[in-house]
């Protein structure tokens, strides 16, 4: 049977073993014989057999032979146009126009490196040299910046060409300024060193501050959040929203919040405006024992702490509910300051919310019986007046009526957080409820009622003297 005649594979077996039988030194005219294929086809099926095993034993490169991150024809054609289109972009402004699926801006570099395409520069070369500045103008330049150098550029420009004659374009000081910048930070004065500080134990020191960037859409009114924040654990203890805020305002929010905590906090520090101040604000916290504190004038960094959080207040709350209305964002601060303390994390606290230091064991708890007589701290004796005849006294510059039937009697009065209220041998008699709406009337000149009068008490209270025995 002649090699011919034989199938595909059967053949390709028979050329195997021939040329094998020829690398082994067989005859040619044997090997012939045996296999039935002539002499010519047999060197040419020997030559090839030497071929392949050569490029079988060549060094093969590793990986993939086309990578994964390889740019399509149709890409890189897009890429190739828009560069040929745009010769002054840049690898980022072409794969901005390609948009979402431009590759990258290293990959575009590639792409207009192979195909040798190159960036033209958006300006032309200049046509003459830049001018340079003579050696008097540039001594005194460096001069000037030195002695002057927290001035502006167009300062300096002019006070150079005041003084010395000498026209120097503000552009020139700029750059003059940014070159010599780390040269003349060392006539500057010393950067200040912040002292960091922070409480060991919750409810050891409270900030509190009103934040007064909220204006109203509808009214156009400025509405307050008055805030107080627990220094050792960064969370509000208390926060609302206010109107017309007064020292009153303070004092009612701190006993919120000591009811709420069932707490006395041993310090508490304000800044030093008129809502943190007044006698009725010290006689209260002296009285509950509380460390009353305010920080240095024209110094908000004392506070600090607050006033990043009052930051943080306006990104993630305020800005978030428009248009600004006050019932609205009265509503949905509870549910905020729910958010900031028992999920927010801080980077003071390492990622925790400030609950985990809330809740920390502390000595500052007292008894229910003490937290519910905490008005009656808020008081002190204004002064003692003679009744006239007619039951009145005299105050802001008119007649006030208390009792016709308590005339020619002595009347202690006291100031609380109810206004201002009459006593008469221990006894409570009456109140004057808006007296201190009456108060800034008269500061700011505005014009009072033509008479004013006292309410009288209904239910008396127990005297006054009770109210001075501390917790």
């Amino acid at each position: 049977m002649t090699s011919s005649a034989l199938p595909a594979s059967s053949l390709q077996d028979l050329r195997v073993q021939a040329v094998l039988d020829l690398f082994r030194g067989h005859p040619a005219a044997q090997v012939s014989e045996n296999y039935g294929i002539d002499r010519s086809t047999l060197y040419k099926l020997r030559g090839r057999a030497v071929e392949a095993i050569r490029n079988a034993l060549g060094d093969q490169p590793r990986g993939p032979k086309c990578p994964h991150n390889h740019v399509s024809d149709e890409v890189e054609r897009k890429v190739v146009s828009l560069c040929e289109f745009r010769p002054t972009f840049s690898a980022y402004e072409i794969a901005e126009q390609l948009g979402s699926k431009a590759p990258t801006p290293r990959t575009i570099q590639r792409i207009r490196s192979r195909h040798r395409l190159r960036r033209l520069r958006k300006r032309p070369h200049p046509f003459a040299p830049a001018r340079k500045l003579t050696s008097r103008a540039d001594r005194e330049v460096r001069n000037l910046l030195h002695e002057k150098f927290y001035l502006g550029p167009e300062r300096l420009a002019w006070d150079l060409l005041n003084r010395t004659g000498i026209r120097v374009s503000p552009s020139t000081f700029k750059r003059r300024k940014k070159k010599w910048n780390k040269q003349v930070k060392l006539f500057a004065p010393p950067a200040p060193v912040w002292q960091f500080y922070e409480r060991h134990h919750p409810h050891s020191l409270w900030h509190g501050d009103f934040l007064e960037k909220v204006t109203l859409a509808d009214t156009g009114q400025t509405a307050y959040q008055l805030a107080l924040m627990d220094d050792y654990s960064r969370g509000y203890v208390f926060c609302d929203l206010f109107l017309n805020p007064d020292s009153c305002t303070t004092i009612s929010a701190i006993i919120a919040a000591m009811r709420q905590w069932k707490v006395i906090p041993k310090a508490i520090i304000f800044d030093n405006g008129s809502t943190f101040k007044g006698k009725l604000l010290s006689v209260f916290c002296q009285r509950a024992g509380i460390r009353l504190i305010h920080t240095a004038v024209m110094h908000p960094q004392t506070n600090g702490k607050l006033e990043r959080g009052f930051r943080d207040d306006m990104r993630d709350f305020y800005k978030q509910h428009t248009p600004w209305q006050f019932e609205l964002l009265r509503r949905d601060l509870p549910a905020y300051v729910h958010y900031r303390n028992y999920e927010r994390g801080h980077r003071a606290l390492d990622g925790n919310p400030s609950i985990t230091r809330l809740n920390e064991e502390h000595s500052r708890t007292v008894s229910s019986d003490i937290l519910d007589r905490l008005e009656s701290f808020a008081n002190y004796e204004i002064g003692r007046r003679m009744l006239s005849a007619s039951g009145c006294i005299r105050l802001f510059n008119r007649d006030v009526c208390v009792d016709a039937e308590l005339a020619n009697q002595e009347i202690v009065f006291y100031e609380s957080l109810e206004g201002l209220e009459a006593w008469i041998d221990g006894q409570h008699i009456a109140d004057l409820r808006d007296y201190r709406t009456y108060m800034h009337m008269t500061y700011y000149r505005r014009k009072l009622p033509a008479m004013l009068y006292f309410t009288p008490c209904s239910s008396p209270r127990s005297p006054r003297i009770a109210v001075a025995n501390r917790p």
